[in-house]
């Protein structure tokens, strides 16, 4: 059988095939599998429409998620570097201030002074701060350092060219002549307590003081001028029996935030 023959023969046996289908689709033998192949065909696209929605969705929310992960990720940077420039500000704030309240008490005592930056700590002293200004500047020791408004917090005790340390009232091996503020005479000496407070003790019983008292420097000292302010009482320890008694004194400042302090130089020094 040629080629030709064979290629004739095909179009016969499909032409055939044909006639059937259209044969059997009249005579209705084809509406079940053609309702059964509809149905499975609609239910396929159906299911593989449900499933490139949800696979676009899905890949609508990842990208969402993610802008939405990168904004704030940027917001929280943003929110942090504002907290930072708050905290310069507030800082730059209070210190402006603590300025102005120490000129205000200098120009009011006519007192020489020089101003200095706290730049750090002794570490094999506590309760001490180290600054940046000595005995160039005219600071020697014994020398009173105080913040704001004549408040004391400590006395010079080693100067060097160019730094000096101070020496903080709550350290144990600090002691200052004070008095009460209504008081003219010196009350008692003033020494630190577990660098936490300051303790006054050899106080006369005859001396009446009571808790929210003011204590001040007596003046007794050489180069610590009279009027200084520590603190105020919060505690008077007391006994009948007793010659003295003993108070302890709340500081109005916490010595952990100075990060500047005035030296007070004395008018009449020259050579101690």
């Amino acid at each position: 059988m040629d080629k030709n023959k064979k290629n004739k023969l095909i179009k016969v046996y499909i032409l055939a095939v044909i006639i059937l289908l259209v044969f059997f689709y009249y005579l209705g033998v084809l509406v079940k599998g053609e309702n059964y192949f509809l149905s499975s065909f609609s239910l396929l696209q159906n299911k593989g429409y449900e499933f490139f929605t949800k696979f676009r969705y899905s890949f609508i929310s990842y990208q969402e998620a993610q802008d939405l992960k990168k904004k704030n990720a940027d917001l929280k940077h943003e929110l942090g570097q504002l907290y930072y420039e708050n905290a310069q500000l507030l800082a730059y704030k209070v210190e402006n201030e603590n300025f102005r309240s120490m000129l205000n008490f200098f120009e009011e005592k006519d007192f020489d002074y020089i101003v200095a930056k706290v730049i750090g700590r002794d570490l094999n002293r506590n309760n001490t701060l180290i600054i940046n200004k000595g005995l160039k500047d005219g600071i020697k020791n014994g020398y009173a350092a105080v913040v704001g408004e004549g408040m004391i917090v400590g006395k010079v005790v080693e100067c060097k060219e160019n730094l000096s340390t101070v020496l903080l009232l709550t350290d144990q091996a600090s002691q200052l002549a004070v008095s009460v503020v209504f008081s003219n005479k010196t009350t008692g000496l003033a020494r630190g307590e577990f660098g936490l407070s300051i303790k006054v003790d050899f106080i006369p019983q005859d001396i009446k003081i009571a808790l929210e008292d003011i204590f001040i420097t007596s003046g007794l000292e050489k180069n610590i001028p009279r009027g200084l302010v520590l603190g105020k009482v919060n505690r008077i320890i007391s006994h009948e029996s007793d010659l003295f008694k003993t108070i302890t004194i709340n500081p109005f400042i916490n010595y952990e935030e100075i990060t500047n302090l005035s030296v007070i130089l004395p008018q009449d020094y020259s050579d101690d």
